[in-house]
């Protein structure tokens, strides 16, 4: 049996095979024809890369830098030259690098013309570093090479040091100075110029120290040679200098002029009197002794600036002069101006006098007592009483005198100098008598009252015991009355009258004045005006609304009652149980009008005028409350603006309150607005407004207003290539449309990906050149009376065409060639096959099946799958939507980008209408 069935299964299994080669033939044959076809389709693009061999790179020769130049060190503006050797340099090209970055161009830079000769003019320490050269083919491809770095190190030029090898910078006429100036640096060779005040010095004696720096001496030095020197390095050899030095400034002086002055400040002197001459320089006197002399004869040689005298004589008298000499340095000066000095041959007497020149004095009062002497300079006076000394040093001793202590016998001296006083002989003795306690008078007022008012008598009198002999003094704020007596009497009291009184006593001969009495305090006022207010915040009132008034002084108004007027006619009577305030509890008209209200004095018969009126309107109706709209429009749209206006023709100080349906609004303020109105706002609108706070005032309620709000109408997008069309055209044809919707839509704004596009038809065309990869598309509506625009659309997503086309011409090229490859298999089988007693048919696979089974079975087709995806343009939440593009009366918006969106799914019935896949669903 097995032996029978080997040749048949053989011959099955070989036709299955011939058949699987042929479709791959087949395949292979139609891809190269969908290549062919490809490389003339307008939208398709490709290229065939050209075959060719690249020859080895070039590997050029590794370069050698060498320094041409005699130093690697160097300093700043010195060359330094680099040449790069290279065989072959003709066919190189040769860049440089600097610590391994490509070196730039630059002023410091000179290369060659072949760039194998680098010259570096050294500016600054940043030229230093390791340099190295690059050599290159110049024909590509080439390798790169690089040299071994030759290190360049750029020094400043060392600043020289000047030092003054003098002791003194300040110098006279006369005398020498030197100076040194020095560098620090290893490289030898260095010369050196000098410069006073910045101008170099010629012809001056210039000194080579050790090679390694230079002096420079002036001698004799003059006014010329003062200023500021500084010194300069210089290596001639190979053209280095440096900057300036440090400064040395050196100030030339003339020999100064010694001042003679007397230490004690007096010209004229007494016998045994001291006197004490200095002679001082204006600047620097300690460096200086100095010599004096009296009429030209030397009487005290170069030691100290000071020359005393002792116990003067006649004989002492004379002109006197010095002269100096500078203590470290053999340096004279010349003699000074003279000084004449006088001596009395007998000393000055002094006169003591009293004032005033009264025998008994008492406790409280001063007296003076003055010593003169005939020579007026430079005295200290001392002062004695009862020959013991008391404080005092002028030619005055003023004693305020505080009881007997201060009684005795006064006499003084004259004395001048300190080490060796002079004192001049004791005047003659003046005496003083002091009697004890000081008075202090008593004050009294009639009548004794703190607080008077205009109109009133008042009299004060004031008494001193001992009175003999005694006047009065009255004073008012510190201010004089003039009046002698011991009595003050005043009637008719005005405002100026009010004030502090006190008094005192005096003694006509010597002036002296007791203490002040007590004070007494006189406070005059004039009777207050009350003032009347509104504790309602406004002077116009409604029917039934309360008013409260208050009226009150500026001060003391607790001391006060009051009585209240309207249009002159007392509404209220002093001592009323409601004290300074008048209430009204439901107004009316009749309780408009001019009120006024006046005080009296608990405590006197004293009344005040009446206050200023304060006029109270009273309306005789509520006020009218007015509800506004804008804009007027009945009927509003979902998104629109709408604002509400609460308007009340009189008064102030209104709290406005909100109604809609009936129900409060939890709102305030005048207006109410709504920025993007929705159906839920709908409605009937009203308000009113109220006032006060304990009873609270309401008035009639506006107008209404009916709103109604509905929904904005919604653009969608509808794909109006059918099936039937992706065989003749490669491009998608969009609509935009309102649905239920009779409106009068103008024109349409388009977006793409959520930016907007140069599109404002009813339709959009997507083609591969304007869409080459998947986009997504929303639009909307646009009209010239409202709605004026319409919302957003939801999102249409497209998937690529070019790859649209490409499977349908696949499938049907699969189609013609498996029909073929069936034909040809059965062909042969036939020819193939041996005959068989049984005929064993083995299953087949239908590879491509019919449209009619496709219809049958649930295999989905492919081409649907490519042009729309179902998944992607699925309907959009109502969260996404709100989210999505949104349309304006004005210029369409860009929008956010929502979920992809596709149009297969939900418009596959307006696809079948336009005959859009009938064929293939068939």
């Amino acid at each position: 049996m097995s032996q029978l069935r080997h040749p048949v299964s053989t011959c099955a299994t070989r036709a299955a095979q011939w058949k699987m080669w042929l479709f791959k033939v087949f395949s292979v044959i139609y891809a190269v024809a969908v290549c062919a076809s490809e490389d003339n389709d307008a939208t398709t693009y490709s290229y065939r890369e050209s075959e060719s061999t690249a020859p080895p790179p070039f590997e050029p020769p590794v370069p050698v830098l060498e320094r041409t130049s005699s130093w690697s060190d160097v300093f700043s503006s010195e060359k330094v030259v680099l040449e790069c050797k290279a065989t072959s340099s003709s066919e190189l090209i040769i860049t440089w690098k600097k610590d391994g970055s490509p070196l730039g161009s630059g002023p410091n830079l000179s290369p060659s013309p072949d760039k194998s000769v680098l010259t570096i003019t050294a500016s600054s320490t940043q030229d230093s570093g390791n340099y190295t050269c690059v050599v290159e083919g110049k024909k590509k491809p080439s390798q790169t090479k690089e040299s071994g770095p030759v290190k360049i190190t750029v020094y400043d030029p060392p600043t020289p040091g000047l030092q003054l090898q003098t002791a003194w910078k300040d110098v006279f006429e006369g005398e020498a100075v030197e100076f040194r100036c020095h560098v620090v640096s290893s490289t030898p060779g260095w010369t050196f110029t000098w410069h006073r005040n910045k101008q170099q010095l010629q012809n001056n004696p210039v000194e080579i120290i050790n090679g390694d720096g230079s002096s420079l001496k002036i001698n004799p030095v003059r006014q010329t040679h003062k200023g500021s020197y500084t010194c300069k390095a210089h290596l001639t050899s190979r053209g280095v200098n440096s900057g300036f030095s440090n400064e040395v400034m050196i100030q030339v002086s003339e020999i100064p002029v010694p001042t003679l002055k007397l230490v004690t400040k007096w010209p004229d002197v007494f016998p045994t009197e001291s006197v004490n001459m200095i002679c001082e320089m204006q600047t620097d006197s300690a460096d200086w002794t100095y010599a004096f002399y009296r009429d030209g004869t030397k009487v005290q040689h170069y030691n100290s600036d000071n020359l005393s005298i002792t116990s003067a004589s006649t004989s002492d008298g004379g002109s006197y002069s010095c002269s100096g000499k500078l203590k470290s340095r053999d340096v004279y000066s010349t003699k000074g101006s003279p000084l004449n000095l006088h001596v009395d041959a007998e000393k000055p007497t002094l006169t003591l006098t009293r004032d005033p020149e009264y025998d008994v004095m008492f406790a409280g009062e001063a007296v003076t007592f003055s010593c003169a002497i005939s020579v007026q300079s430079e005295w200290t006076y001392l002062w004695y009483i009862n020959g013991s000394k008391v404080t005092g040093s002028s030619d005055k001793l003023k004693v305020q005198i505080r009881g007997t202590a201060d009684q005795g016998s006064y006499t003084c001296k004259a004395t001048r100098g300190q080490n060796s006083a002079f004192i001049i002989d004791s005047s003659g003795a003046k005496q003083l008598k002091v009697q004890e306690n000081k008075p202090k008078p008593t004050i009294t007022q009639q009548p004794d009252a703190k607080k008077l008012y205009v109109g009133e008598n008042v009299s004060f009198e004031c008494k001193v015991e001992n009175s003999d002999g005694w006047s009065y003094d009255w004073y008012k704020d510190e201010a004089s009355i003039p009046n002698n007596s011991n009595s003050l009497k005043m009637k008719g009291l005005v405002l100026l009258n009010g004030g502090v009184y006190k008094c005192k006593a005096k003694r006509e001969k010597t002036g002296f004045n007791t203490e002040f009495s007590d004070q007494r305090t006189v406070q005059i006022s004039e009777i207050p005006v009350p003032t009347l207010k509104l504790v309602t915040k406004w002077p116009d009132v409604f029917p039934t609304e309360s008013v409260n008034m208050s009226c009150e002084m500026q001060k003391d108004s607790a001391d006060w009652t009051y009585a209240f007027y309207r249009d002159g006619t007392k509404v209220q009577h002093y001592n009323s149980d409601k004290g300074r305030n008048l209430s009204i509890t439901s107004a009316s008209t009749s309780d408009g009008g001019s009120y006024s209200c006046s005080g009296k004095l608990k405590s006197r018969d004293v009344y005040s005028t009446k206050s200023s009126p304060l006029n109270l309107h009273v309306y005789d109706a509520k006020p009218t409350v007015t509800l506004e709209q804008n804009p007027a429009h009945n009927l509003m749209h979902s998104e629109d603006s709408v604002s509400f206006n609460c308007h009340v023709n009189v008064s102030s100080g209104w709290t406005y309150l909100w109604y809609k349906d009936g129900s409060k609004l939890d709102l305030s303020g005048s207006k109410y607005n709504i920025t993007s109105v929705a159906t839920k706002d709908s409605g009937s609108y009203k308000c009113n407004v109220s006032r006060g706070t304990e009873r609270v005032f309401y008035s009639s309620y506006s107008n209404k207003i009916k709103l109604n709000v509905e929904e904005r109408p919604k653009a969608s997008i509808v794909l109006l290539t059918g099936w039937s069309d992706v065989f003749s055209t490669d491009s998608l044809s969009l609509k935009c449309e309102v649905k239920e919707s009779t409106h009068n839509w103008m024109h349409y704004t388009w977006f793409k990906e959520g930016e907007r596009i140069d599109s404002f038809n009813v339709t959009h065309t997507v083609t591969p050149s304007n869409d080459p990869d998947q986009s997504t598309y929303t639009c909307c509506a646009h009209a010239d009376e409202r709605p004026l625009y319409s919302k957003s659309s939801d999102s249409f997503k497209t998937k690529n065409l070019l790859l649209k086309r490409r499977v349908l011409l696949s499938i049907s090229g699969c189609i013609v060639f498996g029909i073929a490859a069936v034909l040809i298999g059965c062909v042969a089988l036939r020819v193939f096959r041996k005959p068989n007693g049984r005929d064993d048919k083995m299953e087949e696979v239908n590879l491509f099946p019919t449209m009619a089974e496709l219809k049958i079975t649930d295999v989905p087709c492919p081409l649907v799958e490519y042009i729309t995806d179902a998944s992607l343009n699925a309907p959009a939440k109502e969260e996404e939507e709100e989210n999505g593009t949104v349309c304006s009366e004005t210029t369409p918006l860009p929008i956010t980008k929502q979920e992809d969106q596709a149009a297969t799914t939900d418009n596959q019935e307006t696809t079948e209408t336009n005959g859009g896949l009938s064929s293939f669903l068939k």
